[in-house]
Parts: C-alpha cells; structure tokens; sequence
C-alpha cells in the first residue's frame, strides 16, 4: 500500500493504516531525509519498523516493545 507516497508493507501481525500512519508521521517529524519505504512486524511482543529513505543508501531499524517486560539482573535476584 502507499501512504503520502511511501511505500508501505505489513510483513506480518495484525496492523492497520491508521496505525501506520501515526509511525509514519512520528517518523517524518523527527528526520529531514525523505522516506521512501516502511515495513511493519508485528508479533505478540514487540512491533519491528524498518524505514529506508530515498536520499540515503541506508535502513533504520527499530524495536518497540507492545508489552512491559519484567526487568532482568545478572545479580542481586
């Protein structure tokens, strides 16, 4: 699909377009380069964005989780 002329695809996982927008506007308003594709997956805990701008040869990836996760210590348990 092609949201504001970017390239959007949901590789997996429930994801809408209203949602893939919000991403996609966060994503502008913190960047100067211009987007060029968007991929989303989802799985139960987290939500994967790769973007990859026209200007630049280069992939962002980021990592967000959907769940609190408990905190993990190598010592003191």
């Amino acid at each position: 699909m092609m949201i504001d002329d970017i390239r959007v695809i949901i590789a997996k996982g429930p994801f809408s377009a209203e949602d893939a927008q919000y991403y996609i506007e966060r994503i502008k308003s913190k960047t100067k380069f211009t987007l060029k594709k968007v991929t989303f997956t989802r799985t139960d805990t987290y939500l994967d964005i790769r973007y990859a701008f026209a200007d630049i040869p280069f992939e962002r990836i980021r990592r967000i989780p959907l769940a609190d996760l408990p905190e993990r210590r190598a010592v003191n348990n």
